[in-house]
């Protein structure tokens, strides 16, 4: 038998739609068989029988349902169609509540699955655990300056402007003129405006 994983490399170049779909709680009689009904408007090429498992305190997929087994089935069809629209097909097709169905395609699935994974902690208290061994040398003290200044220099010597050489050098200035600043006349004795000029006010 076909794993997942051929089903979907096959679908891709033949341009199949893959969708996994899971389903909480009992099902009704024949529920596989009017979920393939359901579905041919899509036209099925392949629908698996439901995989059960067992029962189960709590299911990652349906948190809000407890003490309950999941069924699983695979299915490809030949035309588009979304995870949400299958699972409302089935819902409706099946008479099975819409929060006891899951329709996912393996890239869902996989990214699923990836959240789900949880993440290394190291429960070690951190005042038990030794400083790392790098003092950082390179960001501060005489290795830092050192390197500061080399691409300093660097820095420098690419932002100054590049000196084309042509036929009008001749006529061009060597260099750039430099403006002369004025020169501001010198302050006179202070004299408050409320003293009168001499030989006027009397």
């Amino acid at each position: 038998m076909k794993s997942f994983i051929e089903y979907l490399k096959e679908s891709a170049e033949e341009k199949k739609y893959v969708f996994k779909i899971k389903v909480a709680g009992d099902l009704p009689e024949h529920c596989d068989d009017c979920m393939e009904a359901a579905l041919q408007q899509f036209k099925v090429s392949r629908f698996t029988k439901g995989k059960s498992t067992p029962i189960q305190a709590n299911l990652i997929e349906f948190p809000s349902i407890k003490n309950s087994a999941m069924t699983v089935f695979e299915t490809e069809l030949d035309y588009p169609a979304t995870s949400a629209v299958v699972a409302e097909i089935l819902a409706n097709a099946t008479g099975i509540s819409r929060d006891c169905i899951r329709v996912r395609t393996p890239l869902e699935e996989a990214a699923f699955e990836a959240e789900q994974v949880p993440e290394k902690k190291d429960n070690k208290p951190l005042l038990t655990q030794d400083y790392a061994k790098e003092n950082n040398q390179g960001m501060v003290g005489e290795k830092h300056i050192s390197s500061f200044l080399k691409q300093l220099s660097k820095t420098r010597k690419e932002k100054q402007p590049f000196q084309y050489k042509g036929v009008n050098d001749q006529l061009l200035a060597k260099s750039a003129p430099k403006e002369k600043m004025e020169e501001m006349p010198s302050a006179g004795p202070a004299r408050s405006i409320l003293t009168p000029i001499s030989g006027k006010g009397k």
